[in-house]
């Protein structure tokens, strides 16, 4: 008897020892963290039809925005109403990162509408005067499956692209088509649309 109470002690005595251990062991792992800064992998440039006739169908800009803590890129691009334009460098985003990097655009809304006044003395809606309009990758080549938003009657219809792949060092180039309603007032603004890309390491 006095045996299976010493064995059932023993045992009490080894698991109260076991639980004691794990009690009385705690570990602090100390770290720091630090926010640095370097340059963007992938940083936007002005296309080269910036150039083509004094900016006159396309110009970009960028600004600061205080809300956000991002830099907004502005482009600028002009249709004539009634008649087909294409702009075939209209914005350069450029990997100067030490790596592959795949860009995309990933998604497209419309940001502001205007009122202006119709050619025929009406007033209305100048986003859906934009009949069509496509964002389009043109480099690197081949492009991808889909390399194309489109916007059409000022509201977007196809969002999303495909990614490309930027090696470092290169840079891809988009293009705009536009088709402007004849009835489109001349030397007015009619719409802003947010096109959003997105870049993520390959």
């Amino acid at each position: 008897m006095e045996r299976r109470v010493d064995k059932r002690l023993g045992l009490v005595a080894a698991l109260l020892g076991v639980a004691a251990l794990l009690a009385t062991v705690s570990v602090i792992n100390v770290t720091y963290w630090y926010v640095n800064t370097t340059q963007p992998p992938v940083i936007k440039y002005v296309g080269n039809d910036t150039y083509v006739m004094n900016g006159t169908f396309v110009k970009a800009n960028w600004y600061y925005d205080p809300n956000t803590g991002l830099n907004i890129t502005s482009v600028y691009v002009t249709g004539v109403p009634g008649d087909i334009v294409n702009i075939t460098n209209a914005l350069r985003v450029c990997n100067n990162y030490n790596t592959d990097v795949k860009i995309r655009i990933s998604d497209v809304l419309l940001l502001q509408d205007f009122t202006v006044t119709y050619q025929n003395g009406t007033t209305g809606s100048g986003a859906k005067l934009i009949r069509y309009m496509a964002v389009k990758f043109v480099q690197p080549t081949p492009p991808p499956a889909d390399p194309i938003v489109i916007i059409k009657d000022g509201q977007p219809v196809d969002t999303t692209t495909d990614y490309v792949t930027l090696p470092p060092g290169t840079c891809a180039v988009l293009g705009v088509d536009l088709i402007i309603d004849a009835n489109a007032p001349y030397y007015k603004t009619l719409a802003g649309f947010q096109i959003n890309i997105e870049k993520v390491p390959k």
